[in-house]
């Protein structure tokens, strides 16, 4: 049925566009902008960890969002130390390892504490598989592990607990079934369209009785990729590109050719349900939330500091009912 809860996930506004409506004071930054006495401003109003007295945060995505513009400025390591600690989301766990296997030298004065960084760490760098016993919460499967013109058993035995641990966290059966459906269509995607499928990985947790799917890779990004198709070459930023990428049938190639990046998928399954999403690409980021999510209910695009490739986060949450307190346990085994 629809109307069912999701946890918010909230990221820095830049440009805002609600029902369509593009707010009137959005400006788009093409370097770091900074007041009078060269400080800079964080677009958006997001953490803005370079004012903040305290250097521990929650991982969320304002606070990932802001230590890359902090990186991107040359200003963490003047900054002292930084401790990131669970915030009950993975989606900026996995932007913030990207980032710092990207660079991590500039990420060297970050300390990130929560187990499951360290997953997607070992992952990127070993090919190490984790989430796939019968009582895990999360895990990683790194689509360097897998053969998609072979043996792929590896990853449905993985997507497979992926599963049932979507359906322990009370989301409707079927439900999961599209989502792991087009969880399937949009790992494809990192074979067809990032250019660096090595670089890919899925990730899945459930922790507070939410259950949250990403799937990423350190590719081209939505924007190179899409100026492939002669359709899109006039593409001006990565903030169209993904409001493209969203829509149904557009990639790199023709639209005849019924190879578009699969997002259509997610939002037929979500067509009932409510659900918080969020696109990462080049310097850009699309949120999309609220019953049935797409371009024609809520969304927002905002500028972020430069990352490669393509990060999808995906987050839905059952109805509240009489076991969420007791899922809420959930959150300190997998957040440390």
């Amino acid at each position: 049925m629809r109307g069912r809860r999701c946890h918010p996930v909230r990221a820095a506004r830049l440009i805002v566009e609600i029902k369509g409506n593009v707010s009137t004071n959005a400006r788009l930054y093409s370097t770091l902008p900074t007041d009078a006495g060269g400080k800079t401003v964080q677009p958006g109003g997001g953490a803005n960890l370079g004012d903040a007295a305290t250097s521990a945060f929650a991982a969320t995505f304002d606070v990932a969002d802001d230590l890359l513009w902090q990186a991107s400025a040359g200003r963490l390591a003047g900054r002292g130390a930084i401790t990131i600690g669970r915030s009950g989301q993975i989606g900026p766990l996995v932007e913030l390892a990207l980032a710092t296997r990207a660079t991590p030298t500039v990420y060297g004065s970050v300390k990130v504490t929560p187990p499951f960084f360290k997953q997607v760490l070992q992952g990127l760098a070993a090919g190490q598989i984790s989430g796939g016993g019968a009582r895990d919460i999360a895990g990683v499967f790194p689509l360097v592990r897998n053969e998609p013109d072979g043996d792929d058993s590896r990853w449905h035995q993985w997507a497979s607990h992926a599963e049932n641990a979507a359906v322990a966290s009370g989301l409707a059966r079927g439900l999961v079934s599209g989502l792991m459906g087009a969880l399937g269509e949009l790992q494809e995607n990192v074979y067809q369209h990032s250019g660096r499928p090595e670089t890919g990985l899925v990730a899945y947790a459930t922790v507070n009785g939410a259950f949250e799917l990403v799937v990423a890779d350190s590719g081209v990004g939505a924007l190179a990729s899409l100026r492939q198709n002669p359709e899109y070459s006039e593409l001006g930023n990565s903030g169209e590109a993904l409001k493209v990428a969203v829509s149904d049938g557009a990639s790199r190639h023709s639209r005849v050719s019924g190879r578009g990046y699969g997002i259509g998928q997610l939002f037929r399954a979500l067509a009932h349900d409510a659900a918080d999403l969020r696109f990462r690409s080049g310097d850009h980021a699309l949120r999309l939330w609220g019953d049935a999510p797409s371009l024609s209910g809520h969304f927002e695009v905002a500028q972020k500091a430069w990352l490669d490739g393509m990060i999808i986060t995906i987050r839905c949450a059952p109805p509240r009912d009489g076991g969420a307190q007791a899922r809420r346990g959930l959150h300190t085994q997998l957040m440390g």
